[in-house]
């Protein structure tokens, strides 16, 4: 019998069926810490199978303590929280989700372009002012009907948003570095054009990609200023895909610039602490709606048991 670990304490009722089902031994953390290196080094030994989340940092000083063939499953589309060494041990096979999440992080994509172009948190902001009169708003809702959108990245997520977009008739181009292998979205209309032409050209510009090494401040500072002073930039991957400090620069910079962040705020809570009427920062919360996490918990679960089967049979 296999045994798993989940730093996850709230792992749905399916999940630990399919688990258990499978002649899995499953043990739930008692505790909502994060598991420090001693930690995980003692459950390495221990189990076979360790299940985490993004804030679960596992670094390849690890490998040293593993001697047998182990399972990692993160709920999460990332793996940058797991170190390339540990991902590409002949010990470790690394499970993620694929799909559970990418209707809900699609959906909060466009909760964040919709809400910056009507002004709705400035709007509410005035009301709890007692200013709530739309002559105060600093410039006049906006309809997205066809807008240009640019999206850089060509995964899932992106998929699911190029839907969406054709619901609101925009006219949508794509930066990808692998077209070839994305001509479906040509079927709803969208152009494959350079990271320049995407950053200069749209309205409103969409980031899904993963953080990799060549990923790593992608939009830097000089990419931010390509982007037009009136244009709507929306970030739900890593904090590190992107410029951060650059970007709120110019939103302060023109009063027109939007800018919606889905992120884990680490070192910029202070930073994106003040309030600004053409900036919403959500703290990563896209992708873990109600109804995303028991697709997840289901996705993990079977995903887990597959490959363990494989692994050990």
């Amino acid at each position: 019998m296999k045994k798993a670990y989940s730093v996850i304490t709230d792992l749905s009722k399916e999940a630990i069926s399919i688990l258990e089902n499978n002649n899995i031994l499953l043990v739930i953390s008692e505790s909502r810490n994060i598991p420090d290196r001693d930690k995980l080094i003692t459950l390495f030994q221990e189990y076979d199978i360790l299940i985490i989340g993004v804030t679960t940092k596992i670094g390849k000083d690890i490998l040293e303590y593993i001697r047998s063939p182990k399972i990692i499953a993160t709920s999460s589309i990332g793996l940058d929280h797991i170190d390339k060494e540990v991902r590409e041990s002949s010990l470790v096979d690394v499970i993620n989700i694929k799909d559970a999440n990418t209707i809900s992080v699609a959906e909060h994509i466009f909760s964040l372009i919709l809400a910056l172009n009507k002004r709705v948190c400035e709007s509410n902001n005035l009301v709890l002012q007692q200013k709530g009169h739309r002559r105060n708003l600093h410039e006049r809702p906006e309809d997205i009907q066809n807008k240009k959108l640019g999206l850089i990245g060509a995964g899932n997520i992106t998929k699911e948003v190029v839907k969406i977009a054709k619901v609101f008739n925009m006219r949508m181009s794509c930066y990808t570095r692998n077209p070839d292998k994305h001509k479906d979205l040509v079927e709803y209309g969208v152009v494959f054009k350079s990271l320049d032409e995407i950053l200069s050209e749209s309205d409103i510009i969409n980031v899904s990609i993963p953080l990799t090494d060549e990923t790593e401040y992608l939009i830097s500072k000089s990419k931010i200023e390509m982007m037009n002073p009136t244009a709507t930039f929306i970030n739900t991957s890593r904090c590190d895909v992107v410029d951060i400090k650059s970007l709120i620069e110019k939103a302060d910079k023109y009063n027109n610039f939007y800018v919606g962040l889905d992120i884990d705020l680490g070192d910029y809570k202070e930073l994106l602490s003040q309030y600004r009427n053409n900036v919403i920062v959500t703290p990563h919360i896209a992708g873990v709606s109600k109804e995303a996490i028991k697709r997840m918990d289901y996705e993990l679960s079977r995903r887990i048991v597959d490959v363990a089967n494989n692994k050990y049979d």
